[in-house]
């Protein structure tokens, strides 16, 4: 049973693993994206009267890797260089990103990942029709008049889950403190995708071979299970 319990446990673990693959490999190609990573390890337990072995993952966590920056020469496009996150209303409150693809709504919203993007104080940005300019500090000009500044938000090793898209949050629902050193904005410029699409198809092949070996081993821990029992019915 200790054998058919890890092969179990590993199949499902397996089946976790592709999920967050799978999810990783859409956002391939989404500006500032995050990958995520799955830890799965052996854990032995000890109920009695007996004692077995599982296979365990840990909570996906988030690769938190600079992604390569590109020019794109657009002024309402801007890449984090550091650590930080933009600060953004989110659909079930303040969210973090990194996808610098800002728009303007008609109203002149600050747009980003299609949220509003808020200031350190929590307050939607709103900017005028104009010569836009950012700052590294995330400080806003139009036409050469201070406007305001965007929200830059330290994870500070926090963990992270995703939101929704290419939004993120903390885990446990705290809001992430500003950034003060180590991040800034790079206007003009977009960071690419954290996930490689080659790299992806590859870990998901491996995975699946990864299931496949898990449920042979179930398979034939279970047809000897049989074979025994057959044999002690016969002997009896």
């Amino acid at each position: 049973m200790n054998g058919l319990f890890l092969a179990a446990s590993g199949a499902a673990s397996q089946v976790q693993a592709l999920d967050i693959s799978a999810y990783n490999l859409a956002n391939a190609s989404t500006p500032g994206f995050r990958r995520f990573e799955l830890v799965a390890e052996a854990v032995s337990k000890a109920p009695s009267p007996y004692e077995y072995a599982t296979v365990e993952a840990s909570a996906p966590r988030l690769d938190m890797a600079q992604g390569p920056l590109r020019d794109t020469g657009n002024p309402l496009d801007v890449a984090v260089a550091g650590p930080g996150f933009i600060r953004v209303q989110g659909p079930q409150g303040e969210a973090y990103t990194r996808d610098g693809q800002l728009e303007l709504s008609p109203d002149g919203t600050l747009l980003a990942a299609g949220h509003p993007v808020v200031s350190e104080g929590g307050d939607p940005i709103i900017v005028p029709a104009g010569d836009i300019m950012i700052a590294a500090d995330g400080s806003i000009t139009v036409n050469g008049q201070p406007n305001a500044r965007i929200g830059i938000a330290d994870p500070k090793g926090a963990a992270m889950t995703a939101a929704g898209g290419s939004l993120y949050r903390s885990t446990d629902g705290e809001r992430l403190p500003a950034a003060e050193t180590g991040s800034e904005l790079r206007q003009g410029f977009l960071e690419d995708s954290g996930g490689n699409p080659i790299t992806g198809v590859v870990e998901m092949l491996r995975i699946m071979r990864g299931y496949e070996s898990a449920m042979r081993a179930v398979q034939t821990i279970d047809q000897s299970q049989e074979r025994t029992i057959q044999a002690l019915t016969l002997r009896a």
